[in-house]
């Protein structure tokens, strides 16, 4: 989908979207401690503002092959990441963004009716995160799933089995038995049930 030839600072980059509490700042990290296990230089750091719950949050990751010397936010991205659907009207989420940009979104719709929101031509990648997270953890915890989604759209990052067996390891260092298989579980449905248009 999005190959690193595109990107014009020579990373691939990526901007989180979501609100305090959501748990961008943690997927950004996330992401980033799996893909560095494919030994893939990375960065990964927030950006706030207003520091309270419910309040709009970005966070940033970068990841290329050679030494990473910028730790600036990303304003190009490769993939933008929207944790809160509600947060799809504001200018700051199409910031930047270019003709290969692709857009993740954690929403129970259609790409084209996501495209109409945000009113670009862009690749739209839909996924209902908040309700497979509902599912397995009884509350909306979409990280694991937003995870599984972009494996799926950008693979020549890290596949779907390289993700899962790199989350394995650091969820295992932080989590239980039980809720490092249900991760493993959002990761692979985030994968296996987004839409892609």
């Amino acid at each position: 989908m999005v190959r690193s030839k595109d990107t014009i600072s020579g990373y691939f980059e990526i901007r989180w979207h979501g609100r305090g509490g959501q748990g961008a700042v943690t997927g950004a990290k996330s992401l980033a401690e799996c893909v560095q296990g494919t030994g893939r230089n990375v960065v990964a750091f927030p950006e706030y503002g207003p520091e309270r719950r419910g309040a709009p949050v970005k966070a940033f990751n970068r990841f290329c092959d050679t030494y990473i010397r910028i730790h600036t936010p990303v304003t190009t991205p490769d993939v933008v990441i929207v944790i809160d659907a509600s947060l799809l009207p504001l200018p700051a989420i199409r910031d930047g963004a270019r003709e290969h940009t692709i857009f993740l979104v954690n929403i129970e719709k259609t790409p084209d009716q996501v495209r109409e929101i945000l009113g670009l031509e862009n690749r739209v990648v839909t996924v209902a995160a908040n309700s497979i997270s509902h599912k397995l953890f009884k509350r909306e915890i979409p990280n694991s799933t937003m995870l599984g989604a972009f494996a799926k759209v950008a693979p020549h990052i890290i596949g779907i089995d390289q993700l899962r067996d790199e989350a394995r390891h650091v969820f295992s260092d932080l989590l239980g038995a039980d809720l490092v298989e249900r991760n493993l579980q959002a990761i692979q449905q985030g994968h296996d049930l987004c839409h892609i248009g």
